[in-house]
């Protein structure tokens, strides 16, 4: 199957201003008057809807470079320094103090002729890291706006907080670790009962979520078994935690539904609330995970393209997944057992995941009652997701670390959707290959990873090089 271009996430419509990632703010500063060896225009039309591109700023003098290097506005996020002509004899080298003493990243832009990275300006970058400045190589146009959005996001992330309802119970405790991703990355972890999401509930009315469902459903939906009282209820879910994410002017949410919701007895599950939110520009995830969380974070609001999180089971753990599932859940002959060991599946409250319609093969999601788990018997009530993923397509893994300071990032194919008969618990579970899985799952500290199509390894490691994060690669 050949591969396709995956279309952007898809939005009903325009999200609210802190559901968008910033423009980058970039400040062209010109060794001396005269031509500059970059053309800022032509790099103004191509980070169109990344950047802006402030006007060229020639320096003068010694005096003037100190000056202007400590009073830049607070909004800038990265300064291009610009030659005239490409030389290695210029005023960041000469007075580098300013530079230091500012901590403003320094970005040396690759050759638009050649779209190759400018020769010259490999030792000034080694010259003024060493120093302690941040510098950028740009080595072609494809790495530059990776680059210029990842500084965006930078700023995005800092000014973003995202809600977990429940009891923090689960390793993913917020009130524990929270901290750590506010210390390292500005995002804040609000913690909420679930009765903040209960008591909104008299709000809605039946006629009102029946009207919402006609205009949202877009083709996108199929009731599959729900039954019309608990689609009823997901709606209103979803309006409840609609309500608080617009109050705490959050990015994004998840319930601790297997550590306090469904034990507790209740089937208000918002796996309808979080297809319908990410459709309005939220990230949401299962179980209040809040690491799996910001790695949607990371990856919805840097890429503009949909992911999903789900559990990850090696199928080489055969007795676990029997003692989870009451079945190994193995893969089918064709996959020889030699080559399990890279090999994993993904599932979640008896299907894929929650998994978004422009994600699988047919553009829709199916709605069932909950799926339940081994242990806690589907009962019909409730309203679970059934999203497919598509067979032969590759796929990014990425998983944020509990501390906060290390990105986990592979790459993979999607081998098959599989459908489990007399499971009502597991009615679908995704198989993929996974590049190295056993260095992988011994590394990424959690059950729970985020996948979305395509390869994106290389930007996702420039990303975690701009937040302060180490890039693992598998």
């Amino acid at each position: 199957m050949a591969t396709r271009l995956y279309p952007s996430r898809y939005l009903a419509f325009p999200p609210l201003p802190h559901l968008q990632r910033p423009l980058a703010c970039i400040q062209p500063i010109l060794a001396r008057p005269g031509k500059p060896s970059v053309d800022v225009d032509l790099l103004r039309s191509l980070l169109k809807g990344y950047a802006t591109v402030n006007e060229i700023i020639p320096v003068q003098s010694p005096e003037h470079w100190n000056h202007l290097i400590h009073n830049l506005d607070d909004s800038v996020d990265a300064i291009l320094p610009l030659s005239n002509p490409a030389y290695p004899t210029e005023i960041w080298n000469s007075h580098p103090q300013a530079l230091i003493d500012r901590g403003i990243p320094l970005v040396f832009w690759s050759l638009l002729d050649h779209d190759e990275p400018d020769f010259w300006r490999y030792a000034a970058r080694d010259m003024l890291h060493t120093l302690g400045a941040t510098v950028h190589i740009v080595r072609n146009t494809q790495e530059g706006i990776a680059l210029v959005k990842s500084m965006a996001m930078k700023r995005f992330l800092e000014q973003s907080k995202v809600v977990v309802f429940g009891e923090q119970n689960f390793p993913w405790n917020a009130n524990a670790v929270g901290h750590r991703v506010a210390k390292n990355l500005g995002t804040q972890i609000i913690v909420r009962p679930l009765l903040d999401i209960r008591s909104q509930y008299p709000r809605f009315s039946p006629a009102g979520i029946q009207e919402l469902w006609e205009k949202r459903r877009h083709n996108r939906y199929v009731e599959k078994g729900v039954r019309p009282e608990e689609l009823s209820q997901a709606l209103c879910t979803y309006l409840a935690i609609r309500a608080i994410l617009e109050e705490e002017q959050a990015i994004g949410f998840g319930v601790n539904c297997f550590g306090d919701l469904v034990i507790q007895g209740g089937r208000d599950v918002p796996c309808l609330a979080q297809l319908l939110l990410r459709e309005e520009g939220y990230v949401a995830c299962c179980d209040g995970d809040f690491i799996a969380l910001m790695s949607m974070a990371l990856s919805t609001y840097f890429l503009d393209k949909p992911c999903m999180m789900s559990n990850l089971y090696p199928v080489a753990y055969v007795g676990a997944l029997a003692d989870h599932f009451g079945d190994p859940l193995s893969p089918p002959e064709k996959y020889p057992r030699a080559a399990w060991s890279n090999f994993a599946r993904l599932a979640h409250c008896g299907f894929v995941g929650v998994v978004s319609a422009e994600m699988t093969s047919s553009g829709l999601t199916h709605l069932h009652d909950w799926g339940g788990t081994y242990e806690i018997k589907r009962d019909g009530r409730g309203c679970g997701a059934d999203g497919d993923l598509i067979a032969g397509e590759p796929v990014t893994v990425v998983s944020l670390v509990f501390d906060s300071k290390r990105l986990m990032i592979t790459g993979g194919t999607v081998a098959e959707t599989t459908r489990h008969t007399g499971m009502p618990h597991c009615e679908a579970s995704a198989l993929l290959e996974i590049r190295n899985l056993p260095a992988f799952f011994d590394s990424v500290s959690r059950d729970h990873v985020v996948i979305m199509y395509g390869d994106h390894v290389a930007d996702f490691a420039i990303l975690a090089s701009v937040l302060g994060l180490e890039a693992c690669l598998f």
